[in-house]
C-alpha cells in the first residue's frame, strides 16, 4: 500500500509540471478567458430569471382562468323542482248574527200640525193713527213620534216667522219715525206672513212666504219651502226623490207652466191678497216659472185615498203658483225612495 501511494505522488508531480509547460507555449489570454467565464455565467443567469418569468406567467394565466371557469359552473341553470299546488281551503260560512239583544224601535209618522192666526199693530203715541201691521198665521208641529223630525221643522219655521218678524220691526220703526217728523203717515206699513203645509201621511211639506209692503225701499216677498219624511226624519229634494233630479224638476216646471196656460190655477187660500189677485189674471198670459217645488200629497185631502197625488209649487215674479198632479205620471224619475214617499 505504501508503496502504491508513493507512486501516485510521482505520477501527480510529474502531470503538474507537464501542465506548466503547456500553459507556457500556448501563451493563454487570462483577461479573455475570465470574460469567456463570466458571460457564461450571465447566460445561465438570464436563462434562470427568463424561466422564472414563464413559471410565474403561467401561474398568473392559470390563476386568471380559473374564476372561467368557476362562472361557468355558476350558470349552470339548474332543473327547478315542482312545487306541489295548494289545496284551496272552503270558504267559511257567514255565522248567523245574534238580534237578541237589540232593542226592537217602533217607527211611526203621526204627528199633528197646527195652524194659528195672528195679527199685531203699532200705532202713534196716541193710538190714533196706526203705523205698521204684522198679521198671518204661525205654524207648529206637535204630537210627533220623531221627535227630532218635529224639532228640526219647528226651528225652520221659527226661523223664517223671526225673520218676518225682523223685518216688520223695520219697517214699523221707519213709519213711526216718518210720523213724528211729518206728522201724518200716507200709507201704513205692512208686513204679511203665511204658512202653507201639504202632507200624504208621511211627508210633511210647508210653503212659507212673507210679504213686505208700504215703504217703498223695503218692499219684497220672500219664500221658502221645506220638506220632511216624518218616519225617518230625511230632508226630502230632488236630489234625494229621483235618479234624475234636474230633469225631474225641468219637467215639473214644463207641467206646471202647460196647466197654466190653459187655466190657471190660484195658490191656497192663505196666501197673501196681493199675490192671488195676481194669479186670478188671464190664462193668455204666458208665464215663466223661475222655482218649482214638489210637495207629496194634496193641500187638503184624505191622504189614504190620494197617496199618488203631489202638489207642485211654482214661483215667477215673487208669485206663487200650484196644481195638484198625478204623480204616476212622473214616475220614471222617481227612485225606489221616491216611490215609496209618493205612494207608489
Amino acid at each position: 500500500m505504501k508503496r502504491l501511494e508513493g507512486n501516485k505522488l510521482v505520477a501527480l508531480l510529474i502531470s503538474a509540471g507537464m501542465a506548466t509547460t503547456l500553459l507556457a507555449a500556448c501563451s493563454i489570454n487570462t483577461d479573455e478567458l475570465g470574460q469567456g467565464i463570466s458571460d457564461l455565467g450571465n447566460a445561465f443567469t438570464s436563462q434562470t430569471v427568463i424561466e422564472t418569468e414563464k413559471t410565474k406567467e403561467t401561474a398568473e394565466s392559470s390563476e386568471t382562468e380559473a374564476p372561467t371557469e368557476t362562472t361557468a359552473e355558476t350558470t349552470a341553470e339548474a332543473t327547478p323542482t315542482p312545487s306541489p299546488t295548494p289545496t284551496p281551503s272552503p270558504t267559511p260560512l257567514p255565522q248567523r248574527v245574534d238580534f237578541s239583544e237589540y232593542t226592537e224601535i217602533d217607527l211611526t209618522d203621526v204627528f199633528q200640525v197646527t195652524v194659528e192666526e195672528f195679527a199685531e199693530k203699532t200705532y202713534s203715541d196716541d193710538n190714533k193713527t196706526l203705523l205698521s201691521s204684522f198679521e198671518g198665521t204661525r205654524l207648529v208641529v206637535t204630537d210627533a213620534a220623531n221627535e227630532n223630525v218635529m224639532d228640526s221643522i219647528n226651528l225652520i219655521v221659527d226661523g223664517f216667522y223671526s225673520e218676518a218678524e225682523g223685518a216688520y220691526n223695520r219697517v214699523a220703526a221707519k213709519s213711526k219715525a216718518e210720523y213724528k217728523l211729518s206728522g201724518v203717515i200716507e200709507v201704513p206699513s205692512a208686513v204679511t206672513v203665511d204658512f202653507q203645509y201639504t202632507t200624504n201621511g208621511r211627508v210633511l211639506s210647508v210653503l212659507m212666504v212673507y210679504e213686505v209692503k208700504g215703504i217703498e225701499a223695503d218692499e219684497s216677498t220672500v219664500i221658502d219651502f221645506a220638506s220632511f219624511d216624518m218616519l225617518s226624519g230625511q230632508y226630502i229634494n230632488f236630489s234625494s226623490l229621483s235618479i234624475d233630479p234636474a230633469g225631474f224638476e225641468d219637467a215639473l216646471r214644463l207641467g206646471l207652466e202647460n196647466s197654466l196656460k190653459i187655466q190657471p190655477t190660484p195658490a191656497p187660500s192663505g196666501v197673501p191678497s196681493a199675490t192671488r189677485e195676481v194669479q186670478a189674471e188671464s190664462a193668455a198670459t204666458e208665464i215663466t216659472i223661475e222655482k218649482v217645488f214638489i210637495a207629496p200629497g194634496p193641500e187638503t185631502a184624505d191622504s189614504s185615498q190620494n197617496s199618488s197625488f203631489a202638489t207642485i209649487y211654482g214661483v215667477s215674479d215673487g208669485v206663487i203658483y200650484s196644481a195638484v198632479i198625478d204623480i204616476n205620471a212622473y214616475s220614471a224619475f222617481l227612485n225606489r225612495y221616491g216611490a215609496s214617499v209618493f205612494g207608489i
